[in-house]
């Protein structure tokens, strides 16, 4: 399957050079990938420069489209889409703040070979928080509690493939293009599938306030997709997300609970001010305020990570080892 890659950015100056170059560097063997697209929109910082940079090495061709103004994730995938390459069998959606592992593209791609029906898949992302502070286990536990729900009801995000053909344009004022997608592609028909073993890393942020802001303007777009739609996303299932997190509390070991615990307490928080801000429409979430703390992807376990899989690959491993049978191809 042909692929071409999406990555809006918005001053990622600090990730979006490596973040490139894992994309052009993925191991393939069903997938090729024939191009990566950056929407550089409104940026003030290198991003367009580094970009442009990478645009002069050989390998996988990058594209860069420049906006001069930021307007959001949305209006930055619609700009990527009307520019598409009509060759393409598949669209790969990728957040700018991410790394990921090296067969990524290969799994997804062999998800959609194996299950026909399926229009959208996405992978596990796994967060590079430290531990010890609230922020850091609350962002874990959340990720935690994401993959759980996605094993029983796909709930994509971060990183995700669509077929082409599926999606031509997402609603402008939407703040969740994920969610967006998904109702659009299960509208055609399609279906769901989440694929835990293709792995992108990502950041949470590191102060409760805009842990909460990030949560906030998330329930709000997912209450807004509700009401314009009629489709709900996976997590909104109270009483699943009640078992499944009750499932993860662990009295023998106190702390941890209570870091389980008041990160529902502010999840809980954050959902009902997503509620007064969609009723009141007191707060536009379709262009957020930026978490300068979430920009902080590679640590040095991720650092180990990519040298292991670089060592790997130079002993010889590749895609062959990949199962055959990992895509999870989960209606809604």
């Amino acid at each position: 399957m042909r692929v071409s890659i999406a990555v809006p950015a918005y001053n990622e100056e600090r990730n979006i050079g490596e973040l490139l170059d894992t994309l052009r560097a993925q191991r393939v063997k069903r997938a090729k990938i024939v191009e990566v697209v950056v929407v550089a929109s409104g940026c003030t910082d290198r991003t367009a420069e580094i970009v442009r940079e990478r645009m002069a090495r050989p390998g996988v061709p990058v594209r860069l489209i420049e906006e001069p103004e930021r307007r959001g994730k949305v209006a930055a995938i619609n700009s990527y889409l009307r520019a598409l390459n009509p060759h393409v069998d598949a669209i790969c959606v990728c957040s700018a703040d991410l790394l990921v592992s090296r067969e990524v593209v290969e799994r997804l791609v062999q998800c959609f070979l194996i299950n026909p029906e399926v229009g959208m898949c996405g992978g596990r992302p796994m967060p590079t928080n430290g531990k010890g502070s609230f922020t850091g286990e609350a962002t874990r536990f959340l990720w935690q509690m994401h993959h759980r729900v996605a094993l029983e009801a796909p709930k994509l995000g971060e990183l995700v493939m669509i077929r082409a053909g599926i999606v031509r344009n997402l609603p402008p004022e939407s703040a969740v293009d994920e969610a967006s997608i998904e109702q659009l592609v299960c509208n055609a028909g399609y279906r769901l599938a989440y694929v835990p073993e293709a792995v992108v890393h990502n950041h949470g942020p590191e102060t409760v306030r805009d842990f909460i802001r990030q949560r906030r303007r998330i329930a709000a777009g997912h209450i807004w997709l509700r009401s314009v739609s009629g489709y709900s996303v996976s997590t909104m299932n109270v009483w699943r997300i009640a078992r499944l997190a009750l499932s993860e509390l662990d009295i023998t070991r106190p702390r941890e609970a209570l870091f389980r615990l008041g990160t529902m307490g502010v999840e809980a928080i954050s959902r009902v001010l997503g509620f007064v801000d969609y009723h009141t429409n007191s707060t536009k979430h379709a262009v957020w305020k930026v978490s300068e703390t979430t920009k902080r992807v590679m640590n040095d376990q991720v650092r180990e990570l990519y040298l292991r899989d670089s060592e790997e690959e130079a002993a010889g491993s590749g895609v062959d080892r990949v199962p055959a049978q990992q895509g999870r191809a989960t209606g809604t």
